[in-house]
């Protein structure tokens, strides 16, 4: 059990006598690989990767087949820093929240205010970025973020970690699913990020009819689900969402979470199985869903050089190519 908690966490130990190696899940690529994770670092042979324009600009172009371009771009430098030692393959991009309000500061991240636009970015974007093998074998992770109704930072003395999203169903179905489906059934995406906000009282990341029901349920997602960094915590410190972290852990476990970005698991896991709040078999159903994707990335197989996509390198970042394709979505953008 103690080895099992230490792989809930975004920085998941080593477990030597499995052949399991320590790993950081967290890595981001919105717009081009990024060391804002501390799953990816620069340096070295890898000074930086190919910067395309934000999210809203190469929306704007309404091209889809751009969007799938830009993310095997993205994805042949995700895997030559991996190659290189310098980053990880499990990316929590792209984020498709809905911007409704032109004051949300991360509105620039997000394709936009339409769901449509929205949905046809997702898919074609993950498409880009994890490949199209017939066998499921992935180039990189996708990750679609930040599920649900989330658009808030702060305003008027709520901040994104107190927000409840009051939202109909008709709304929940008509405008914010509709990326997050796309995302999952379109696109075959790998993960789908909870969100900080409640939706009409419960915490994305505790509420068993969003992600087991709709996204493991009726979309089938076929890879794990984490939460946005230090979700868990926030919805018990706080939220007081529950009475005892312990039953936040269970809250989230039981809802269908498998990873979560921060330490709020790995720390009280344990605990929550020891009082009866949780089974042994519910950690073991997250970990195979982590577990396989790392599979799928080939993580398991051996040295990147003799895996598919080991031949990617330095030379195979920041190219000529690369930058022209960067200049070109920023002129398809412009409106």
């Amino acid at each position: 059990m103690q080895e099992k908690v230490k792989l809930l966490a975004n920085n998941a130990a080593a477990v030597p006598r499995l052949g399991i190696k320590a790993y950081e899940w967290w890595s981001e690529a919105l717009h081009g690989v990024s060391n804002v994770g501390p799953g990816t670092k620069f340096g070295g042979e890898f000074p930086g990767a190919t910067s395309f324009p934000q999210v809203i600009t190469t929306a704007a172009s309404f091209n889809a087949s751009l969007w799938e371009e830009i993310g095997k771009v993205v994805s042949d430098e995700a895997r030559a820093m991996y190659n290189g030692g310098m980053g990880g393959l499990t990316y929590w991009s792209p984020n498709v929240n809905i911007f409704r309000d032109p004051r949300w500061g991360r509105g620039q991240e997000t394709p936009g205010e339409d769901p449509v636009v929205a949905a046809k970015y997702a898919a074609s974007y993950v498409r880009g970025l994890q490949g199209t093998d017939a066998g499921g074998r992935l180039k990189v992770a996708a990750c679609c973020k930040h599920y649900t109704a989330y658009d808030l930072d702060n305003w008027a003395g709520v901040d994104r970690f107190h927000f409840n999203a009051k939202v109909s169903q008709q709304d929940i179905k008509d405008t914010f699913d509709i990326p997050f489906r796309s995302c999952v059934m379109e696109g075959k995406v790998a993960s789908v990020m909870c969100s900080y906000n409640q939706v009409n009282g419960i915490p994305t990341c505790a509420d068993p009819k969003l992600l087991r029901g709709t996204v493991r349920g009726s979309w089938r997602l076929d890879g794990y689900i984490v939460s946005d960094c230090d979700s868990v915590g926030v919805f018990y410190d706080n939220q007081h969402y529950t009475s005892t972290p312990e039953e936040a852990v269970a809250d989230a476990i039981k809802a269908g979470l498998d990873l979560d970005c921060g330490p709020f698991l790995s720390v009280h896991t344990e605990n929550a199985v020891q009082r009866g709040l949780l089974n042994e078999a519910d950690i073991n159903l997250s970990l195979y869903n982590t577990i396989t994707v790392q599979m799928r990335l080939g993580m398991f197989d051996g040295e990147p050089s003799a895996q598919p996509y080991g031949n990617l390198g330095p030379k195979d970042v920041c190219t000529p190519a690369h930058q022209e394709l960067a200049l070109e979505a920023a002129r398809q953008g412009v409106v």
